[in-house]
This record gives C-alpha cells, structure tokens and sequence, in this order.
C-alpha cells in the first residue's frame, strides 16, 4: 500500500511536478487541522477572539472597588489632613484613566508628604483650589 493510498489520495496519477498543490485542502480549508472548517472561518474566530482579549484587558480587574466606594471610604481620612478642602473622582490627563482628586488650598509639602500616591490601585492627584466658602445671599 502506498502513502497516497493510506491517507486517501492517489498521487500516481498526478503530474511530477508538487503533486499536492490540488490538493483541496491546502487553500480552502485547514486541512488535518480543522476538515471542515474553511480559513476565512478560522480567520474570522481569531480576530474575534482577539478583539475579546483585548476588551478584557482593557476592562478593570472585577476583585477592583468601585472608585466611588473607594473615595467613601477613604474621605474622612483624607480631609482631616491640614489644607485639603474638597475631594472628587476625576480623570488622568489621558482623559480615560479614573483618578481621585484631592483640591487644596494652597501647596504645602507637609500635606503633599502625607497624602498617598495611590488609594487601592487609583492615582491620587493634587488640585490647588484655593478657599472654598459657601455663598451668602
């Protein structure tokens, strides 16, 4: 029995030169891969699952607070440091990346030393504000 024979292809009756070029499964399907599946459905299940990837890592880590529970939690704290007037969630210069926002007001490197760099995994950025007082009518 021959090669050809064994795996269901005759070769003998084929031209010498690169008898498997007709082959059909070596341009519209995978051939032993995937036998009934063609490369345009196989190329189209990876860029989908690519495209799902990259949304996942994209997407925050789920065991992440909610950066408003976080700003709950941490607010009492925060604004018991001298000089710090207001508190709010904000965003990074990149305009996507959420931060806290601490305002103050003025620049003092006791209260810039005391404040954290990050609370649970967001960037905490100083604002200089000023004096904030309420409005009288």
């Amino acid at each position: 029995m021959t090669l050809g024979k064994m795996i269901g292809f005759d070769y003998r009756n084929r031209p010498a030169v690169a008898p498997f070029v007709n082959h059909p499964s070596l341009f519209f399907s995978t051939g032993a891969i995937f036998p009934k599946m063609k490369i345009w459905q196989l190329c189209i299940g990876v860029i989908v699952a690519l495209g799902f990837a990259q949304v996942m890592a994209e997407s925050p880590s789920p065991s992440r607070r909610d950066i408003n529970a976080v700003l709950a939690a941490h607010d009492r704290q925060l604004l018991e440091l001298p000089d710090v007037v207001g508190l709010y969630v904000g965003v990074l210069a990149d305009g996507k990346t959420p931060c806290l926002k601490v305002m103050l007001a003025r620049p003092t490197s006791e209260t810039e030393r005391k404040l954290p760099r990050q609370i649970e995994g967001y960037p905490v950025v100083t604002e200089i504000s000023g004096e904030i007082r309420p409005l009288r009518p």
